[in-house]
């Protein structure tokens, strides 16, 4: 057979096998989920992460026919469920939930997040956001950010802050770096250390999600100052924004994610999407996430994935401004 025949039949072959290929593919997908989904939470139980992950869970095994088996993994502020999800097979029945900390703060912040999620992780879908919330001990009377602003001016050296996440962390540097105040950072082991002190008078101030805020903000324990994010909260409609206070290039909110290893087909992807945006407008998500205070971003693959980019690119500024954390 001459060179031409021989070219002739690679290229028939390559043809083939890529038809079978797509064949394959087309089975998967319409096959696909036939056994239950693993969805890890790169925290422990209990948090705002698997809290979100069980909701959204509930409403997929109803859509899919298939079980979400939700695996808390723990470990290194995030680190190792995220790399766990990372390294599964990217077949769509292991799935990652990530948030601020584990996709955009960690891998430009902590030393042992030695992977990157533009390159490692497809994101899929917004599971649920929500807004942050700074709070102030009452017994500092201040009811704005201006106020507190003023009041720190006035009395150097005397405010501190709660702090116990690197979502908190980096609110308390970002809002000093845009406004000028200063504020002592106070290290806790949770929120509800962390609240009991500021409700006590302790501690002067925190940034949180109105989630957990709300419970405080509602008793009177605390007193809500300034919306983090650049709109307001129809929870708290008289709580103003960093916006409307005049801070220009600050925005910290918080959000659950959904995403799968780099390689899973676009088939996987797009069925996960849909039924998530499906899962997250039926009754009972909605029920749960209205007395959350838990909003919905209903993204598409590509608007995720460009949501997921602007988040990315924020804190890698943020975080480069103000440096690494103490």
């Amino acid at each position: 057979m001459n060179r031409t025949g021989s070219l002739r039949r690679l290229g028939a072959v390559a043809i083939i096998t890529v038809a079978l290929g797509l064949g394959m593919g087309s089975a998967l997908a319409q096959d696909y989920p036939d056994r239950p989904i693993t969805a890890i939470v790169p925290f422990g139980a209990g948090g705002g992460a698997d809290t979100q992950t069980r909701i959204w869970g509930e409403a997929m095994a109803g859509l899919t026919g298939q079980r979400i088996v939700v695996e808390n993994v723990a470990g290194t502020a995030g680190v190792a469920g995220t790399k766990q999800g990372i390294n599964a097979e990217p077949d769509g029945y292991t799935v990652v939930m990530g948030a601020a900390s584990t996709i955009a703060i960690n891998p430009v912040s902590n030393p042992a997040a030695d992977y990157y999620p533009p390159r490692d992780l497809r994101p899929v879908a917004v599971i649920g956001y929500t807004p942050y919330v700074m709070v102030v001990a009452n017994n500092l009377g201040v009811k704005t950010l201006p106020d507190l602003i003023e009041y720190g001016k006035a009395n150097e050296g005397t405010l501190t802050y709660a702090g116990w996440t690197a979502v908190g962390e980096f609110a308390r540097r970002g809002l000093e770096l845009r406004t000028g105040l200063t504020m002592t950072p106070v290290p806790y082991q949770g929120a509800t250390e962390a609240m009991t002190d500021v409700i006590a008078g302790r501690a002067s101030a925190a940034i949180l999600d109105i989630s957990s805020a709300l419970p405080f903000i509602r008793s009177g324990s605390v007193t809500p100052i300034v919306m983090t994010g650049p709109d307001k909260s129809p929870a708290l409609p008289d709580v103003g924004t960093v916006v409307e206070a005049g801070v220009e290039n600050y925005v910290i909110d918080s959000w659950i994610a959904l995403f799968v290893p780099r390689d899973t087909p676009d088939e996987i992807v797009e069925y996960l999407n849909a039924k998530t945006r499906e899962a997250l407008k039926s009754q009972p998500v909605m029920d749960r996430y209205a007395e959350l205070e838990i909003e919905v971003r209903d993204y598409d693959v590509e608007e995720t994935g460009a949501f997921m980019a602007r988040q990315i690119d924020a804190w890698a500024g943020l975080i480069k401004e103000a440096g690494p954390t103490q």
